[in-house]
């Protein structure tokens, strides 16, 4: 008897855990935005040549993958932009869940890039 009042209390509370999501979907806009300012003013495209140039992905699509991808310099520092992309990938994330987001599911692909002018820029076929 008593297990089975133990077991029915733990689950009571278990059952009353608190959503730890309290940001609105206009609150996770804001925040993506504040983070993509930082993402720009990171970003490094000055290059001499092609070599220099990568594309890193960013945000998530409901059913997967990046929504874009993003074209800098290896000369940016990558370990800050992965950090500051993997932050706002989670907001997109939880974005995508509160407002039950929908996606047309194409595969966004790295975009093929060059050294143009001395920046590093995509490249359309």
């Amino acid at each position: 008897m008593n297990k089975l009042i133990f077991l029915t209390m733990l689950l009571v509370f278990l059952s009353c855990k608190e959503d730890d999501s309290n940001s609105s979907p206009d609150d996770l806009l804001h925040q993506m935005e504040s983070i993509n300012e930082q993402i720009e003013a990171l970003l490094i495209t000055q290059c001499a040549d092609g070599s220099q140039c990568v594309a890193s992905p960013i945000g998530v699509k409901p059913c997967g993958g990046p929504t874009k991808f993003i074209v800098h310099s290896s000369s940016t520092d990558q370990e800050k932009l992965d950090a500051l992309i993997e932050q706002y990938n989670e907001l997109n994330a939880e974005y995508n869940t509160e407002t039950n987001a929908g996606s047309d599911c194409s595969v966004v692909t790295a975009p093929e890039m060059d050294c143009i002018s001395g920046t590093c820029q995509a490249v359309e076929n």
